[in-house]
């Protein structure tokens, strides 16, 4: 439940750490934060329905619809809350600026990665990491093997260059441009919570008694022979 859109929302989120200034980052972080925790509201409300014994099917259908009811009121607050000015802009290829501390920083937690690597092997990294080495969702180990200095990478030269192939130019497709444009991060965001508003209708509605899901169906006329 959930689950795409928040997929999403972090894919989104990463983009936004490699890409935009950290404060645009945090924004994004904060909203993908409350997604989460959104879910996790839906999961406990649910499971404190299910395991109440003194409510019958019928019962127990009203208050899971409930439950949905004020996660999307939840959501209108999220929204409310999420409208950062931090939020409005572009995303583009170019990594967002950084001071020679940032970049010192940078430079040691790279070498901290690479140092823990030295002890594996090839095939115990690409076992541990492949998915999120192809996949881009850890960018710090993904930065620390593109960047190791000349013969001394982590892994072949034949896999840093896989991964290169897989990312060159690469933009998840949630931050893809489009023909003539760059997208804006809050519309990004704007367009999660509206598919968030549209899972939750949907899961409210799926909790509407039989007989009312139903109704338009037995209002129509019988069939004339």
């Amino acid at each position: 439940m959930l689950e795409k859109i928040i997929s999403k929302a972090r894919r989104i989120l990463i983009d936004a750490q490699q890409r935009l200034s950290a404060e645009s980052a945090a924004a994004v972080e904060q909203v993908y934060n409350d997604i989460v925790a959104l879910k996790d509201f839906i999961a406990k409300a649910l499971y404190a329905v299910e395991g109440d014994s003194s409510l019958d099917a019928l019962s127990k259908k009203a208050a899971r619809r409930g439950v949905f009811e004020q996660a999307g009121r939840k959501l209108e607050v999220i929204k409310t809350k999420r409208r950062d000015p931090a939020l409005n802009v572009k995303f583009s290829d170019t990594p967002a600026p950084t001071t020679p501390e940032d970049d010192l920083l940078q430079f040691l937690r790279e070498k901290e990665i690479r140092d823990r690597l030295a002890g594996m092997t090839e095939a115990q990294i690409l076992s541990l990491f492949r998915e999120s080495l192809f996949d881009e969702t850890n960018p710090l180990l993904l930065k620390a093997i593109l960047n190791s200095p000349a013969g001394f990478e982590p892994v072949s030269k034949e896999t840093i260059k896989k991964i290169q192939q897989i990312r060159a130019g690469k933009i998840s497709p949630e931050v893809a441009d489009e023909p003539g444009t760059v997208p804006n991060l809050a519309s990004l965001v704007e367009e999660l919570f509206s598919q968030l508003k549209t899972e939750l209708d949907s899961l409210r509605r799926n909790e509407l008694p039989t007989r009312l899901s139903h109704k338009k169906d037995s209002d129509e006329p019988p069939f004339k022979f």
